[in-house]
């Protein structure tokens, strides 16, 4: 079963394939393929831009959104939800933050899983950045990204993608902030180029892209650790630092002033918005590889 989960199970040749296909959605030249389907989406919290990236993804691949206003786990076995849903619908989506849960539903379904976001991985916002870099400089491969930010999901999943691209990874955040050693031997044992730096100047010298991330809840009360944080905050000078056509890029929601100041999301580098306006294709390319459409 083709489950799109997170980007360690999924070969360079199928991203490939995705990223074409989100060129094609993009460009408006795409027509979808195959019968009509039925798409569940079970979304925890808000997820305004998953929400609206994916029902407008359902419906370029012609496809109905049918949206589950249920809980994993809460009112019955996951295996069971699986069951119902693999009888009604052709794959479903979901974004949920237990990511065992997500792969238990997964373990059990009959039809495709598309992890929209868990605590552990943020999949399809990835590759949505990825295709947008792809589009601007022809290929991921060379690629130098600063993530300016904690050990979050987004942090992860840009390391995992370094194992399918030639891409250098760099996290830059406060110390006691960093993703573990552990779990970074295990990207470059795959293959990855991932390093940690608590040092601004040097994080994003010379880097092709900074991607911040929200700051962590402890960051946001007056202290030491808030302090830490917008030391490393990233302001227009600090894009002077990066290579000839650096950007900015940010994951959204942003909040000005903390990881990133006014100026510098309003300054020509950041690509952010643009970006956004490629969430769309991307997941219907997702979409249709988890289909078997591609």
């Amino acid at each position: 079963m083709p489950h799109f989960l997170d980007l360690l199970t999924v070969t360079r040749a199928e991203l490939d394939a995705v990223l074409a296909r989100s060129a094609e959605w993009a460009a408006g030249s795409a027509e979808p393929r195959g019968p009509r389907v039925r798409i569940a989406t079970v979304f925890a919290g808000p997820a305004f831009r998953t929400r609206l990236a994916f029902d407008t993804a359902i419906d370029l691949i012609g496809g109905h959104r049918v949206d589950l206003p249920i809980a994993l786990g809460e009112r019955e076995p996951i295996c069971d939800t699986a069951a119902i849903l693999s009888g009604g619908v052709d794959a479903v989506v979901v974004r949920h933050g237990d990511d065992a849960e997500v792969r238990e539903l997964a373990a059990h379904s009959g039809v495709p899983v598309v992890s929209a976001m868990t605590a552990l991985g943020h999949p399809c916002e990835v590759v949505s950045e990825a295709f947008t870099l792809r589009q601007r400089r022809g290929s991921l491969d060379g690629l130098a990204l600063t993530f300016v930010g904690a050990d979050t999901n987004l942090f992860r999943s840009w390391c995992e993608l370094s194992t399918r691209y030639a891409i250098t990874v760099t996290q830059l955040a406060p110390a006691g902030f960093a993703a573990p050693d552990a779990y970074l031997d295990g990207i470059r044992a795959r293959g990855g180029a991932v390093a940690t730096s608590t040092e601004l100047e040097a994080a994003c010298s010379g880097a092709e892209v900074l991607y911040c991330d929200g700051w962590p809840a402890a960051a946001l009360e007056p202290g030491g650790i808030r302090d830490a944080f917008q030391a490393l905050q990233v302001t227009s000078a600090v894009l002077e630092l990066t290579a000839a056509g650096g950007v900015l890029m940010h994951c959204m929601p942003v909040a000005r002033g903390n990881e990133v100041s006014a100026d510098a999301f309003a300054d020509p580098r950041s690509i952010t918005l643009a970006a956004k306006a490629n969430l769309a294709p991307s997941h219907a390319a997702i979409l249709e590889h988890a289909l078997g459409r591609l």
